[in-house]
């Protein structure tokens, strides 16, 4: 739906800061709680999940091509700590992101 669509964008354009719900159904003119039902049977994930896999890739992305740190891209990614960001990147992609960096330095070569 342009609902849901408005929603995934906003978060796209939003990866540098902290994305609550509430800005997001004030955007989408639902209630919280509407929101996170529609959201999940849109896209088949909850907002949260879906929020934590867009920075995870962003993540991706930053540590394929800059030479910033963990805490660096945890920083600008707005993830509450470093650790929690391991963690995230860690349960999305089976890999912590110095490991996920490692790896695709050696496939590069």
């Amino acid at each position: 739906s342009h609902a849901i669509q408005k929603c995934c964008d906003y978060i796209e354009l939003s990866l540098d800061r902290r994305i609550r719900t509430a800005d997001l159904a004030a955007l989408a003119g639902y209630s919280e709680y509407y929101l996170t039902e529609k959201f999940k049977a849109e896209t088949g994930q909850s907002l949260s999940n879906y929020i934590r896999y867009v920075k995870v890739e962003r993540a991706k992305v930053l540590l394929e091509t800059s030479n910033m740190s963990v805490k660096e891209i945890a920083d600008s990614l707005a993830f509450n700590t470093a650790n929690y960001f391991i963690q995230c990147f860690r349960d999305t992609t089976g890999y912590t992101p110095a490991q996920y960096r490692k790896r695709f330095q050696r496939a590069r070569l």
